[in-house]
């Protein structure tokens, strides 16, 4: 039990610490420089697209599976995607705005499992690389997937492949040798030979590069850096760099920079000289080591001005920049909202790959101002999807008695009851109109947890109410004939037209918010009033916000009003009230560690703090900001003025006597467009907690607040044990 009382601007905290996750490793990466967007693939078979414009989030995922593992990902013009896999298939998604990714096409490619795969820089060829030596070539012109011829066969696997700045000229990587091979006519030119360490075991070559002036630079198992001549089919230097496997490569758009990287966890900084420099010209010269992660380092790519991106086994997004040296870590979460709080029965969802988990928190005393800690923390129930399939997403009502999740092929509803003080679960049907898939990538409850709202991938949503269908003779057992049933589908596709992956609920159970990543804001409202008639009221359009340049991260409703906090990518943070249709709050968040906040991290959370009109918590992955706007920040600010100078007599606009002393009265200012506009743009922003792995937050009641931590620990001890080096002179 917790008997102290919190003071007027504390509340009491629930630490929710027992969200294991498991480390999911990055197996590789692509960049799409027109639109700034990063691909990654995780061990799982998952696919992340991440907007790095900005501070970076990600945008949409293309779940994976049992046994699905993609060994390459390549980006083409107008925003193609394509991946390869082990399965030996090369596919394209289809990433068009306003619908989920799903597979475009599906081609089967010579030489069953495929290992690597790369585009021209113009865009007009592809190349697959295999197990059995085929490197598959095929035509992206038109729009299209065009076979157009197979290269030689080769002798071993082809383990990674690069084009040169041409497209006519290809360069792959394989035991022992590397090779440059003629697109026009599929035969090979020249082949490079690495050499060994030790004569009984091959040398990998695990990546190439190509400069513009065809040099052809490679990293092997060996731990060496080769740079040959792709014109003469000649080494011109090989070095070594590491203990152990050199894993990938990158280098700058202007190829002054080279980064090389591997399975001791650093990544080794190569620039280029100028000049003469020992006989040769443009040599690289290693400058720097940096170590941002703990394990192998799978895959690197650059982008913008002297910014990496690196992944591996410990499953860490990370970015690094120099000048200055800058790194940003970001966490192997799943996508948002990957928790849900069941405030009216204290209970909280959490969602992992294949299945879900609800756990229980501390009850409140009634005669005592506390907390019972006894109960909390215990885990009621685990639910498994069917066939471990991943699940992409879930929801529980609010009331704990209702539970969904939908993974690629079904949509399961469940209803919870207690019988003789054990938890069972029933399946309720959920009828899901046939035009509509029957899948869905987000859901939300009202707070009264009688409705359901169902977002796919079509743009459509799809409305359900809870109705009652028991006889007259079986009144007692109302609840347990409750069902969903259908009401309406709202086309939002007519507003939004990209993928909802934002949403809010008013607490009156009156407004849903919907925000698309095209920076559309949508408010719907239900037409016929509450307490006429619940089950049946329609949804329509309300308003549609003004569109921003950049995507939101994070929605919140005030409740009690109808005022919609929205924040953006570049830290845009406004409040705008959709009934009296004008800007409550506007201002750009000025974020700078160590001091309040990240500068590259999204505010992915928004939470109104219920004992104060005018101030609410945000949160990023390790932060709780408590901020303050308007005439409650100028309070704040003079407060804390008189608390550092209590010397010094704040003055009042009073009368003053003959004396020069006020008579105790202030006036009232006139509020004037100034000093409105200014009470718009004024804030106080300032750190409330550090957390090390945060994921959400939300509010019990007025004095309870849920912090939810992802473990730290078990991403770390599912780890495989990292690379050891031995130092000289040390056990």
């Amino acid at each position: 039990m917790i008997p102290q009382k919190p003071a007027t601007d504390s509340c009491r905290l629930h630490s929710v610490q027992f969200y294991n996750l498991l480390p999911r490793a990055i197996v590789c990466t692509a960049m799409n420089r027109q639109t700034n967007r990063l691909a990654l693939a995780r061990d799982d078979g998952t696919i992340e697209i991440w907007n790095m414009v900005h501070a970076r989030f990600m945008e949409k995922t293309i779940p994976g599976g049992a046994g699905v593992s993609i060994e390459g990902l390549a980006w083409a013009e107008n925003d193609r995607l394509f991946s390869v896999s082990l399965a030996g298939t090369l596919v394209e998604w289809d990433l068009r705005p306003g619908s989920q990714p799903r597979v475009k096409q599906s081609i089967l490619v010579t030489g069953n499992a495929a290992w690597c795969i790369d585009v021209s820089r113009d865009g007009r060829r592809l190349a697959v690389g295999t197990e059995g030596g085929y490197i598959n070539l095929y035509n992206l012109e038109n729009d299209e997937v065009s076979y157009e011829r197979i290269l030689d066969k080769q002798d071993g696997r082809v383990v990674c492949c690069r084009f040169d700045p041409s497209g006519d000229f290809l360069v792959t990587g394989s035991a022992d040798a590397v090779r440059v091979w003629d697109v026009r006519n599929g035969h090979a030119v020249h082949k490079m030979t690495t050499g060994r360490t030790d004569h009984r075991v091959a040398t990998l070559v695990w990546d190439v590069w190509v400069t513009k002036d065809f040099t052809i630079i490679s990293v092997d198992s060996r731990g060496r850096l080769m740079f040959c001549d792709g014109h003469l089919g000649t080494v011109l230097e090989s070095m070594p760099v590491s203990k152990g496997d050199l894993l990938c490569i990158a280098m700058e758009e202007d190829e002054r920079t080279l980064y090389v990287a591997g399975i001791e966890s650093n990544i080794s900084t190569f620039r280029r000289t100028q000049g003469n420099q020992g006989g040769r010209r443009n040599q690289f010269i290693r400058t720097a080591v940096r170590r941002p992660h703990t394990h192998d380092i799978r895959t690197m790519v650059t982008f913008g001005r002297n910014s990496l991106v690196s992944g591996g086994v410990d499953g860490m997004l990370v970015v690094t920049s120099f000048p200055p040296f800058q790194t940003d870590k970001y966490l192997p979460l799943l996508p948002s909202p990957s928790t849900v709080v069941a405030a009216d029965s204290r209970l909280v969802l959490l969602k992992y790959v294949n299945y879900l988990e609800v756990w229980t928190l501390a009850k409140r005393i009634a005669d005592v101002d506390g907390l019972d800690c006894a109960g909390a923390g215990r885990k009621v129930m685990q639910i498994r999807s069917k066939d471990d399939e991943h699940i992409i997403s879930a929801s529980i009502s609010p009331n704990g008695r209702w539970l969904l999740y939908s993974t690629e092929s079904t949509i399961r509803l469940l209803r919870s009851s207690c019988e003789n003080e054990k938890l069972q679960l029933k399946r309720v049907r959920l009828t899901v109109p046939g035009q509509l898939t029957a899948s869905c990538y987000r859901a939300d409850f009202t707070h009264d947890s009688m409705i359901l709202f169902l977002y796919h991938g079509n743009g459509a949503i799809n409305v359900y109410a809870a109705c009652c269908i028991a006889s007259p003779g079986r009144v007692e057992n109302v609840e347990e004939e409750t069902r969903f049933e259908h009401q309406h589908t709202i086309d939002g596709s007519r507003w939004l037209s990209d993928q909802v992956h934002l949403s809010a609920v008013s607490q009156c159970n009156r407004y849903l918010v919907c925000a698309d990543l095209a920076s559309s804001i949508v408010v719907f409202e239900r037409t016929v009033p509450p307490a006429i008639q619940l089950i049946s009221g329609k949804w329509k359009r309300s308003i549609s916000l003004p569109r921003y340049m950049h995507p939101p991260t994070a929605i919140a409703i005030q409740p009690g009003k109808t005022r919609l906090a929205v924040a953006f990518a570049d830290h845009k943070l406004f409040l705008y009230d959709f009934e009296e249709f004008q800007f409550i709050f506007s201002i750009y968040l000025t974020l700078r560690e160590p001091d309040c906040g990240f500068p590259n991290h999204p505010i992915s959370g928004i939470v109104f703090d219920p004992r104060h009109e005018a101030s609410m918590l945000l949160k990023n992955n390790s932060e709780i900001l408590a901020l303050r706007f308007g005439v409650d920040a100028q309070q704040c600010e003079e407060v804390s003025l008189e608390c550092s100078a209590p010397q010094k007599v704040r003055k009042t606009s009073g009368d003053k006597d003959d004396n020069g002393m006020t008579n105790g009265n202030t006036d009232q200012q006139e509020v004037t467009p100034e000093s409105k506009a200014n009470q718009q743009t004024k804030y106080t922003l300032k750190l409330v907690r550090k957390n090390n792995h945060l994921v959400g937050i939300e509010w019990l009641g007025e004095s309870e607040l849920v912090a939810i931590e992802a473990n730290g620990l078990s991403m770390v001890e599912h780890l495989p044990g990292a690379f050891r080096k031995k130092f000289y002179g040390k056990a």
